[in-house]
């Protein structure tokens, strides 16, 4: 036997044996990164391991423009703290595919999350947030529309399409009584109706509860045999819920104004209801609040129309106040006074009570950065939240 110096061969020994500490070294570092990369499922309460949440949202992305702010307390978002990286949303299905197959553009999402102190959120997007929010996604984005064949859809959707990489990863702490926020507004989205972008989602209990709504006594007409103007409301009547004011008979284009008032007994020019002279109308309420509308030639003043919409501030003081609501039109030559009044609407508020379990939704379905909701609700949208 050849004998060598031992010096030599624990040289060369070393060598695989290094490479071997370096490769287990890495494998550790690898798995340590993929173990730190966790996912949260909101709301998680509801969120159920082979299907759908049993309700849907067309917000944001069946909407050409939209903004929605969701809302997850602490037990719902499955953590009181963790840093976000990225977040998902998965289509409600399967339903049969319709229309165009996309892809679909959305020239512009803005994403900002965050957290609140607010208990109950309300209309107002703005009193909303108890500080403001950061910004994690600003940007155009594509996605295709539900493929109708999967139960539960996927998260992400087709291609990730409903998959939202953040620019930063935020460090969310929820306080207690509060909530984890996304603040997501959709502009520019060319889907039109033209595919299926339901969002799965989940329906709770409380926030607001709707109250009643009727309508009573009669309104004038534009002509001495035409119809008499009428008012309408539709929406949610309760402190923390959002109404519109819509109406019919009303003149073709005419400017219009929308009257919301404390009393039907008494206002300041006098006790009501209130006869115009010269004419068969009557003034039925108090002018506390005038809202600026505009008839289109038809004569009405659509449901949902911009600023039509009655905000309620989330506040229990609210609940079960009545208000009193009229539409007076301004049309010259229907009577000596050019002005033309519906018939009285009386809305009775409903309750304000915490959501249940601890989700909510404030949503516009029109306008990616309305400042005032036209819906508000305990929805809990299905959300993945990626952390870190």
């Amino acid at each position: 036997m050849t004998l060598r110096p031992s010096g030599r061969r624990s040289a060369r020994a070393s060598i695989p044996g290094m490479q071997f500490d370096r490769t287990i070294l890495l494998l550790a570092a690898l798995a340590s990164g993929a173990a730190a990369q966790t996912e949260l499922y909101m709301p998680a309460s509801r969120i159920p391991a082979n299907q759908e949440l049993g309700s849907y949202r067309v917000e944001p992305f069946m909407q050409r423009a939209a903004r929605v702010q969701m809302f997850y307390d602490a037990t719902e978002a499955g953590a009181a703290s963790f840093v976000a990286t990225r977040m998902s949303f998965r289509f409600d299905g399967p339903i049969p595919a319709v229309g165009a197959p996309g892809p679909f553009r959305i020239q512009r999402v803005v994403i900002r999350v965050g957290t609140t102190t607010v208990g109950i959120p309300g209309p107002v997007f703005g009193d909303n947030l108890s500080h403001p929010l950061t910004t994690v996604f600003d940007g155009p984005a594509t996605f295709w529309p539900d493929q109708g064949s999967i139960v539960p859809e996927p998260w992400g959707g087709l291609n990730d399409g409903l998959t939202f990489a953040f620019n930063q990863p935020v460090s969310i702490t929820i306080p207690p009584g509060g909530f984890f926020v996304i603040d997501m507004s959709v502009d520019g989205n060319d889907i039109d109706g033209r595919g299926h972008a339901l969002v799965d989602a989940a329906i709770g209990s409380g926030g607001a509860v709707n109250g009643v709504a009727f309508s009573s006594d009669l309104g004038c007409s534009v002509t001495p045999n035409g119809s008499a103007a009428t008012i309408a409301t539709s929406g949610t009547h309760a402190p923390g819920g959002v109404h519109s004011i819509h109406g019919t008979n009303l003149g073709a284009n005419a400017p219009v104004f929308a009257i919301v008032g404390a009393s039907d007994a008494q206002a300041s020019f006098g006790q009501l209801p209130l006869p115009v002279p010269g004419t068969s109308c009557t003034i039925y309420t108090s002018w506390d609040i005038i809202l600026p509308l505009q008839a289109n030639a038809s004569g009405e003043v659509p449901e949902f129309a911009p600023g039509s919409h009655i905000a309620i501030p989330a506040l229990p003081w609210f609940q079960h106040v009545t208000l009193y609501e009229q539409l007076v039109s301004y049309v010259p030559g229907a009577n000596p006074w050019g002005l033309v009044f519906s018939d009285k609407r009386t809305v009775q508020l409903g309750t304000l009570t915490p959501p249940n379990p601890g989700f909510y939704a404030v949503s516009h379905s029109a306008d990616a950065f309305a400042s005032v909701a036209d819906d508000t609700g305990p929805h809990g949208y299905a959300l993945r939240v990626t952390t870190q």
